[in-house]
C-alpha cells in the first residue's frame, strides 16, 4: 500500500482530465484494505478508482482516492461441463476475457475490449453484443467501509438491470468490491446475431475466421469492430460511450420512428430485434441506440473548443485538450438537444465528481 498525497489523477482517468486527489492509496490487497478502514481513512468521502474508463472529473480537486490493484484468480470449481473462476477485482477485464478464451471457457467471449476492472464490471453490469455479464455472474465479495466486514452477495442481491446495479444505487461508495465470481461453460455458447445500422457481428466474424467457429474467434471479431468504433484510450482522452441507450414505451417508439424510420429498437435485457407486432403494451420497455438520436442531429464528429465527438460514433465524446467543465458542458447541450427535439432525458453512463 502506497500513499500519496497531492496526486495527479490526470493518468488515473482515461478522459485524461486534469484533476488532483489530497490523498491518494493505490490498494493491493482485502488486509491493506481493512486497515485503512480501521485507520478512519473512509470516514470523509473517498472516491474508489478502477482505471478510470467510465469517470469524468469536473472537479478540479477531490479529498481521498484509492486505486484498486488487487489482482489475482482462482479456479474454484471444475465440471466436466463448466468452470466457477474467482478473479479479483482490480483485474483487467479484457485480460479476463482473454484468460477464458484462451482456455476455451464461453460467456465473456462477446465483451472482449471493454476497458475497466472486473469489479467495475460487476458493478456497471456491463454487456456488449448480446451478452450480459449478469448471465455468467455467480456472486461477488465486497467488504462494508464502516465495518470491515467481508460479505457475499449472490445474483439476486446485486439487483442487476441495464446497466446498473445496487453498488451503483443504494450501496453506492458503501461497499468496496473485491473479488467477482464467474460460472463459464465449457461448451461453446455461440451467440453471434448482433448487427446494427453499420456492423454486424456475423459478418466481422466472417473476416476473421473460418466455420467451425470458436469462442477466440468470436472475441477476436468483436475486438475488431470496438477497435474500428471506438478510439483507443490509450493515445486519445476518451471514455468510450458517454451515455446509457434509452429505454422508451412502445408509444413513444412509434414516435421515434416517424422521425427516424430505420431506428433499431431491441427489449431493455437482451439485443435481440423484436418485430412491431410482438412488442406488448405501452409499459413494455424498449432500448433504442443514442448514438443514433444524437447522429441524426448532428452530432457526430462534432467538434466545439476543445471538445468533440468521434468521428464515426456520436455517443463517444473525445477531450482534446479541455477541463472536465468543458466536457460537462459540451455533454448538457448533446442532452438538451435529444430532449428538445425527442423528449428522451439521456442517463450519463460515465460517473461525473
Amino acid at each position: 500500500m502506497k500513499l500519496q498525497e497531492n496526486a495527479d489523477l490526470t493518468s488515473y482517468n482515461t478522459l485524461r482530465v486534469p484533476a488532483r486527489a489530497a490523498k491518494l492509496v493505490r490498494l493491493r490487497s482485502e488486509k491493506k484494505l481493512k486497515e485503512l478502514i480501521k485507520s478512519g481513512f473512509f470516514e470523509s468521502d473517498t472516491l474508489p478508482l478502477g482505471d478510470g474508463s467510465n469517470l469524468l472529473f469536473v472537479k478540479k480537486n477531490i479529498g481521498s482516492a484509492i486505486k484498486n490493484e488487487i489482482l489475482g484468480s482462482e479456479i474454484v470449481k471444475e465440471t466436466k461441463e463448466t468452470v466457477l473462476i474467482k478473479v479479483s477485482s482490480g483485474q483487467n477485464w479484457h485480460e479476463l476475457v482473454l484468460f477464458a478464451t484462451k482456455n476455451n471457457w464461453s460467456g465473456l467471449e462477446n465483451m472482449a475490449y471493454i476497458p475497466g476492472t472486473v469489479g467495475g464490471a460487476a458493478v456497471g453490469n456491463i454487456a456488449a453484443y448480446g451478452q450480459n455479464q449478469e448471465d455468467v455472474f455467480e456472486s461477488l465479495t465486497a467488504i462494508d467501509l464502516k465495518t470491515g466486514k467481508l460479505e457475499k452477495f449472490l445474483k439476486s442481491d446485486c439487483r442487476f438491470s441495464y446497466r446498473e446495479s445496487i453498488f451503483k444505487r443504494e450501496l453506492k461508495d458503501k461497499y468496496f468490491v473485491t473479488t467477482v465470481t464467474y460460472l463459464l461453460s465449457k461448451t461453446p455458447q455461440y451467440d453471434v446475431s448482433y448487427h446494427s445500422r453499420y456492423e454486424s457481428l456475423a459478418d466481422e466474424l466472417a473476416k476473421v475466421a473460418t466455420p467451425p467457429y470458436s469462442i477466440h474467434d468470436i472475441a477476436r471479431a468483436v475486438t475488431a469492430l470496438r477497435q474500428y468504433k471506438l478510439p483507443d484510450w490509450n493515445t486519445v482522452g476518451t471514455a468510450g460511450s458517454f451515455f446509457k441507450n434509452p429505454l422508451v414505451g412502445k408509444r413513444q417508439l412509434k414516435k421515434l420512428l416517424n422521425a427516424i424510420p430505420e431506428l433499431q429498437y431491441y427489449p431493455a435485457e437482451k439485443l435481440s430485434y423484436l418485430p412491431p407486432d410482438e412488442m406488448g403494451n405501452d409499459s413494455f420497455q424498449l432500448k433504442v441506440p443514442a448514438g443514433r438520436l444524437l447522429e441524426e442531429l448532428g452530432w457526430k464528429d462534432k467538434k466545439i473548443g476543445n471538445v468533440g465527438t468521434f468521428e464515426r460514433h456520436a455517443l463517444v465524446i473525445i477531450n482534446y485538450g479541455g477541463t472536465g467543465r468543458e466536457i460537462y458542458e459540451f455533454s448538457e447541450m448533446m442532452r438538451e438537444d435529444v430532449k428538445k427535439n425527442f423528449g428522451i432525458d439521456l442517463e450519463y453512463e460515465v460517473r461525473i465528481i
